[in-house]
């Protein structure tokens, strides 16, 4: 299963960039699942500035659960909104490391080498943080985490490096750029020669 994850601070575009890759793939007839964030299904736990480690822990396992799921269902594609990484940058950018979770950021940092593409999508200035009832609207917190991104792909990530695709909200709502970023996706997550012929014959 190919696995795309897009990771990066909140109100940046994420969630609108996962249903346009889904919506993509999927009108090439490919057997494609998104994988919604995990703490919109109904985490039990504080978000956001009072996240705790319960909560660090309890996304990371949902995130994991969710993937494995995705690939015992037999899709062919997984987009996934938030990587098993994400959960410790809100956690931590609040509270010390400890060693439960130094460990679990461990095995995330292992489980990147899962993903074919991790897309890094920071907001762009003039777009504000958006109430959407999940994740909060101060643009201080909101720098805070697009720091503890940049640190943690710094830290955990420089073995993927050849699979971080780096973007802008301007990306995805300009629609010139998105039609170009969807076309360096593609590239990127390079399908077999056999199902791009499928697709191409599919949609001609």
């Amino acid at each position: 299963m190919k696995k795309i994850a897009i990771i990066g601070v909140h109100s940046a575009g994420k969630t609108s960039l996962a249903y346009i890759l889904f919506s993509h793939f999927k009108m090439k007839h490919l057997n494609v699942k998104l994988i919604h964030e995990s703490v919109r299904e109904n985490c039990p736990f504080p978000i956001n500035e009072k996240a705790n480690q319960d909560t660090c822990l309890w996304n990371f396992h949902k995130q994991f659960l969710n993937e494995f799921d995705a690939k015992a269902q037999g899709y062919e594609m997984a987009i996934c909104d938030r990587s098993v990484m994400d959960t410790f940058v809100y956690y931590h950018a609040v509270n010390p490391e400890s060693n439960i979770t130094r460990a679990a950021v461990q095995q995330a940092s292992q489980w990147l080498e899962t993903y074919d593409l991790l897309i890094c999508l920071e907001p762009s200035e003039f777009i504000d943080p958006v109430d959407d009832g999940y994740r909060a609207t101060d643009r201080e917190y909101q720098n805070l985490i697009r720091d503890g991104f940049r640190k943690i792909i710094k830290d955990y990530g420089s073995h993927v490096q050849d699979k971080i695709l780096y973007a802008s909200s301007e990306d995805i709502f300009d629609e010139d750029r998105r039609i170009q970023f969807i076309e360096t996706v593609e590239e990127k997550v390079d399908l077999p020669l056999k199902q791009l012929c499928e697709v191409h014959t599919q949609t001609t």
